[in-house]
């Protein structure tokens, strides 16, 4: 279960963007997970719910998560094409002859607050 470690990286960033920004209080933090990281949104929300506890102004914030699907190329015949299965296999041509183009993101998007 990484959701822990990422919310706790996620928290540690938006604390420093809060005294960098000069922020009294953090309202809200945006991240983009591509499905590649199989994090579960549920976990996340409830590993900040409470993690976020220990960080001063972060009381009334929420976490919004916009999942990316994955996304395929094949190298052989250029199909780009999405997975829900982590099989990749081209669609088109049975090619294993792929990578990975889309669905590996993780990123922090926003971090809003009031100052």
């Amino acid at each position: 279960m990484h959701e822990g470690a990422i919310i706790h990286s996620l928290l540690e960033i938006a604390k420093e963007t809060k005294i960098k920004e000069n922020l009294k209080k953090v309202t809200e933090i945006k991240i983009v997970v591509g499905k590649f990281h199989q994090v579960i949104e549920e976990v996340m929300i409830t590993n900040f719910k409470y993690m976020k506890d220990d960080y001063d102004g972060f009381e009334n914030a929420i976490l919004t998560m916009t999942e990316r699907n994955v996304r395929v190329k094949c190298l052989d015949c250029n199909h780009d094409f999405s997975i829900d299965e982590p099989i990749f296999m081209c669609p088109k041509c049975n090619s294993f002859n792929t990578e990975l183009t889309a669905g590996k993101e993780l990123y922090i998007e926003t971090i809003e607050g009031t100052d």
